[in-house]
C-alpha cells in the first residue's frame, strides 16, 4: 500500500518539476525553520546559478527592489494571516547582469500544523518584464494621441445610426459649452445647437457622409447655453459596421479665432496706408524697376520732398546722390537686405529693404523701411563708453581691465609684461576725516597725475575703491621699479583741497612681471595684489615684487582673504547650488535622474566664481565639512521635499574633513527627516584620498549609507593605487571613472583597454559606470563601444543653477500628471 505522505512528496516533486520545465521560478518557505528554497529555474531566470549563492541567503530580501519590499511582504502576510486566499503581487527583482526583471509571484499555504498554523508556502515567480514594457509602450502610443488631440484643440465624437446616440469627449462637451466630461447623449442634441442660418447646409453635409460614405468637411455656428456664438469646423466620415447601420464619427474643433482673425486681416489690409502715414518710420514702396509707387509722410520729411515728388522717382537715383546721402556701412546696394546704416543731413538711419511676393513666390515690387537711430546711436556711444569707463576717474574700469590683461598675457612669450596693483594708503583716513567729496577728488587727481607718468600702451584701470591697476607691455625689472617710484612719489605729492589731520596719501604698489603665456589672468593678477599685501605688510607707501620666494607667505595671504570672502558668502547667501546631470550614453540628449550638487561663489561684484577659487582655501582653514554640510542642508532644505516628485537623485561630493566626521551619517538622517526627503533620492561621491584619511569612519558612514537606500559612488576612481582594493572595502553602488582616462580615450588605446577592464569589472559587482570630463561626441561614441552606461561632462550638459533645473523638472512633471489627470478623467 502506498504511504499517503510519500505520496504527496512525490507529486510535490512531479509539479515542481513542470513548472520548472515551463520555465518558472518555483519556491518552497518551510516556516518552521524559515527556510526558502529556490529552484534551478528561478536562479536561471535571474541570470544566476544556485552556486552562486550560499546556503544561508535569503534571495528574495537580497535580490528584491527596495521599493517593492515591503508590498511584497504584505501580500506574504496577508496570505498567512488568512486574509488573502493566496499570495499574488508584482515585483522586480535584480538579474545578475545589474538590471531589473518584473516577476508576477503566485503562491499558497500547503500545509498546516494540528493547530491549523501554516507551516509550508509553495509559489512560482513569472518573467512578465516584456509584458511590462508592452504595456509601457501602449500607455505611451495613447499618451501621444492623447498630447496631438489635446494640443490641438481638437474634439472627437461618433454617431452611432442604429441606436441614434452619440458619444462626445471632453473636449467636444467643451467646445459646446457643456460639462467637460466624456458623455454619451442623445442624437438630437447636436442639432439644438446649430445657428438658424447654418442649420440645413451643416445637416445636408453630415447627412452626405452618411449617405455616400464619404469625408466632409464643413464650417459652422452654433449657439451655446450661455448664448455665445462661437464658429466650428467638423471632419466627419461614415465608417461601416457589419451587421448594423455603422457609424458616422469625426473631429470638432472650434475656429472662432480663425475666423476672427480672417476679419481682422481685412479690415487691417483696409487701414494699412492711413497706419503708415502716421508712423514715424519712413516706408517706401517701389515697383521692381525701383519707381516709388508709395510713400508715406516720415518718408517725405527724411529725403526733404513732398510724397508728390517722390511719387513716380526712381528709388535708386535718391540713394545713389553721395551728396546728400552717404553709407555708413556700404555703397553696395545689396546690402540693403540685411539693413545699412545711411547718413542723411546729419541724421542716421537705418535702412532694409523687402521684397513684396505674391502667392506664388514672384516678386513685383520692394519696400524700403528707415528708422531714425539717431538718438540710438549716440546712447549706444555712451553707453559702450560708461561699460569699459569708471564714472568717477574716467579710467578703465575692472572689465575692460580683465579683458586687456587676457590678450596682453597671450603676447608674454615675445614681449614680457609688467602689472602693477595700486593700494592707497590712509585713504579711508581722507574719507573719515574730510568727508567721501574730498576722497572722490583725491581720486580723480591721483588718476590725472599717473596718467601723465604712463609710455605709450599702458592700460590704466580703477578696479574698484582706492585700488588701480596698470599693465606695462615690454617692462623689465629695472623700469618697473623706476615706474612704482615716480608713481609713488606723484600720490605723495597730490595736493588736497582741504586740511586733513592724519598722515598724508601714500600708495602701496605690488608688481608681477609675466613672461609665460600659459598663466591666467585671474592668477596673474592676484600675484600682483599679493606683491601689493606684501609691500603694505613692510611699511606701506613702497613698492613690492612677486617672486617664488615668497609666494609661500603672500598665497597664505591670498588664502586666508579667500577664506574670510567664503565666509562672508555663506552668511549672505552668495554661495550658489549649481546642478550637472549625469546621462544615460544610451538616449546622452536625455534626462535619466541623476546629477552632481556643485558650488559657485558669487563674488561682490555678482561674477560667478568656480569651486577652484575656494575649495583650496576651505580645505587648507579647515571649513571643508562646514561647507559640505552648508551645501548638504541649503540643498535639501529648499528641494529635498521635491525629489521624488521631480523623480531626481541629487549627489554631493565628501571631503576627507567630512568622512572623518563620526557624526556626519546622524546629521544627515536630521536634515533628510526635517525636509521630507528620500534617502533613496541622495546620493554620495567620495574619493580615494578622501577615505585613506580616516578608513575605519568612512567605511562606518558608507554602511550606514547604503544601508538606509543611498547610492555611493567612488569618485576618480583608477586614480590611485588602491582604488581596486576600496571596493572590495566599500560597498559602493557605482564607479565613476577618473576623467583623466576618459579626455584621451580616442587616441589612447591604453586609457581605452584600462576602461574596458573597468566596465567588465563593474558589470561583475553589478555596479553602475559614469565615465567623467565628456567633452566630445567622439569621446561618448568610443565609451558606448565599450559599454558605459552613464557619462558627465560638459559636452552632455554644462552646469547650470540647481533651482533652474528643478524648476523645469517640476514644469515637465506637472505636465505629466496634468496629462495623466485628463486621461483618467
Amino acid at each position: 500500500m502506498t504511504n499517503p505522505d510519500t505520496s504527496f512528496v512525490n507529486d510535490t516533486e512531479r509539479w515542481q518539476r513542470a513548472l520548472e520545465a515551463a520555465g518558472l521560478g518555483v519556491w518552497d518557505w518551510n516556516l518552521k525553520t524559515n527556510v526558502c528554497i529556490y529552484s534551478e529555474s528561478w536562479c536561471r531566470m535571474l541570470g544566476y546559478r544556485r552556486s552562486d549563492f550560499s546556503e544561508t541567503d535569503d534571495l528574495f530580501l537580497l535580490l528584491i527592489h527596495p521599493d517593492d519590499r515591503e508590498r511584497a511582504i504584505e501580500s506574504g502576510d496577508r496570505h498567512l494571516a488568512g486574509k488573502t486566499d493566496g499570495i499574488e503581487t508584482e515585483l522586480r527583482l535584480q538579474h545578475k547582469a545589474g538590471h531589473w526583471v518584473w516577476v508576477l509571484d503566485r503562491g499558497a499555504v500547503i500545509e498546516r500544523d494540528e493547530d491549523g498554523n501554516p507551516v509550508r508556502v509553495i509559489g512560482v515567480q513569472t518573467d512578465i518584464t516584456q509584458q511590462k514594457q508592452v504595456e509601457r509602450d501602449t500607455s505611451l502610443v495613447n499618451e501621444r494621441f492623447r498630447l496631438a488631440l489635446t494640443a490641438a484643440e481638437i474634439g472627437i465624437w461618433h454617431f452611432d445610426v442604429a441606436r441614434g446616440r452619440s458619444f462626445w469627449d471632453a473636449k467636444t462637451c467643451e467646445i459646446f459649452g457643456l460639462d467637460t466630461i466624456s458623455r454619451e447623449i442623445d442624437g438630437d442634441t447636436w442639432h439644438t445647437f446649430l445657428h438658424p442660418e447654418d442649420r440645413h447646409e451643416a445637416e445636408t453635409k453630415h447627412f452626405q457622409a452618411l449617405r455616400e460614405k464619404s469625408e466632409v468637411k464643413v464650417r459652422y455656428r452654433i449657439i451655446r447655453p450661455d448664448c455665445q456664438i462661437r464658429y466650428l469646423e467638423t471632419l466627419a466620415k461614415s465608417v461601416p459596421n457589419q451587421g448594423g447601420a455603422g457609424y458616422l464619427v469625426g473631429t470638432i474643433r472650434d475656429v472662432t479665432s480663425e475666423v476672427e482673425a480672417e476679419r481682422a486681416l481685412q479690415t487691417e489690409k483696409e487701414r494699412y496706408e492711413i497706419t503708415l502715414g502716421a508712423i514715424n518710420d519712413a516706408v517706401v514702396s517701389t515697383s521692381v524697376e525701383g519707381v516709388i509707387n508709395f510713400a508715406n509722410a516720415s518718408a517725405a520729411k527724411m529725403f526733404s520732398q513732398s510724397v508728390e515728388e517722390l511719387i513716380g522717382t526712381n528709388i535708386y537715383s535718391i540713394l545713389r546722390d553721395g551728396e546728400k546721402i552717404r553709407s555708413i556701412q556700404t555703397d553696395q546696394m545689396k546690402d540693403f537686405n540685411e539693413g545699412v546704416i545711411l547718413e542723411l543731413d546729419g541724421a542716421l538711419y537705418r535702412c532694409r529693404r523687402s521684397p513684396i511676393l505674391s502667392t506664388t513666390g514672384e516678386c513685383f515690387g520692394q519696400v524700403y523701411t528707415s528708422h531714425d537711430i539717431t538718438s540710438d546711436y549716440n546712447r549706444r556711444q555712451q553707453l559702450a563708453y560708461a561699460a569699459n569707463h569708471d564714472a568717477l576717474s574716467g579710467l578703465y574700469n575692472r572689465v575692460a581691465f580683465d579683458n586687456a590683461l587676457e590678450h596682453a598675457i597671450s603676447k608674454a612669450a615675445v614681449e614680457h609684461l609688467a602689472i602693477f596693483y595700486l593700494d592707497l594708503d590712509h585713504f579711508k583716513a581722507l574719507n573719515d576725516f574730510a568727508g567721501h567729496a574730498a576722497g572722490d577728488e583725491a581720486l580723480k587727481a591721483i588718476a590725472e597725475r599717473i596718467t601723465a607718468l604712463l609710455p605709450e600702451g599702458a592700460f590704466f584701470a580703477r578696479l574698484g575703491g582706492d585700488e588701480f591697476a596698470i599693465l606695462l607691455p615690454d617692462y623689465d625689472r629695472t623700469s618697473a621699479e623706476n615706474f612704482a617710484t615716480e608713481a609713488i612719489a606723484a600720490v605723495r605729492d597730490v595736493s588736497l583741497s582741504c586740511a586733513v589731520n592724519g598722515p598724508r596719501l601714500g600708495c602701496s604698489i605690488g608688481i608681477f612681471v609675466i613672461d609665460d603665456p600659459s598663466i591666467g589672468a585671474s592668477d596673474a593678477l592676484a600675484r600682483a595684489d599679493d606683491a601689493c599685501y606684501a609691500a603694505k605688510s613692510a611699511g606701506r607707501n613702497r613698492y613690492a615684487f612677486f617672486t617664488e620666494s615668497r609666494s609661500t607667505r603672500t598665497s597664505g595671504l591670498s588664502a586666508a582673504r579667500e577664506v574670510a570672502d567664503l565666509t562672508e558668502a555663506l552668511d549672505d547667501n552668495r554661495l550658489i547650488l549649481f546642478g550637472q546631470e549625469i546621462r544615460s550614453l544610451q538616449r546622452p540628449n536625455e534626462q535619466c535622474g541623476r546629477l552632481e550638487i556643485l558650488a559657485r561663489l558669487k563674488d561682490r561684484d555678482g561674477r560667478i566664481v568656480g569651486p577652484g577659487a575656494f575649495i583650496p582655501a576651505a580645505e587648507r582653514f579647515g571649513m571643508a565639512a562646514m561647507l559640505d554640510r552648508w551645501i548638504i542642508r541649503r540643498a535639501l532644505a529648499e528641494h529635498g521635499h521635491r525629489l521624488r516628485s521631480v523623480n531626481l537623485k541629487v549627489g554631493f561630493n565628501l571631503s576627507a574633513q567630512t568622512l572623518c566626521d563620526p557624526t556626519l551619517w546622524p546629521f544627515i538622517k536630521e536634515v533628510a527627516e526635517e525636509n521630507l526627503t528620500p534617502l533613496s533620492q541622495i546620493a554620495f561621491e567620495i574619493t580615494e584620498t578622501a577615505a585613506v584619511s580616516c578608513f575605519e569612519t568612512a567605511e562606518l558612514f558608507v554602511r550606514s549609507a547604503r544601508r538606509h537606500g543611498c547610492t555611493v559612488s567612488l569618485d576618480d576612481f583608477g586614480s590611485g593605487l588602491s582604488s581596486f582594493d576600496y571596493l572590495r572595502r566599500f560597498p559602493v553602488s557605482c564607479i565613476k571613472i577618473d576623467g583623466a582616462f576618459v579626455e584621451k580615450i580616442v587616441d589612447s588605446r591604453v586609457d581605452r583597454a584600462i576602461i574596458a577592464s573597468i566596465v567588465e569589472l563593474a558589470k561583475n559587482l553589478g555596479f553602475d559606470v559614469v565615465a567623467e570630463k565628456i567633452e566630445s561626441e567622439k569621446v561618448v561614441a568610443r565609451l558606448q563601444q565599450l559599454g558605459v552606461a552613464y557619462g558627465q561632462g560638459f559636452h552632455l550638459h554644462k552646469p547650470e543653477p540647481l533651482d533652474d533645473i528643478i524648476a523645469r523638472r517640476s514644469v515637465e512633471n506637472g505636465r505629466m500628471a496634468a496629462g495623466i489627470a485628463a486621461v483618467g478623467s
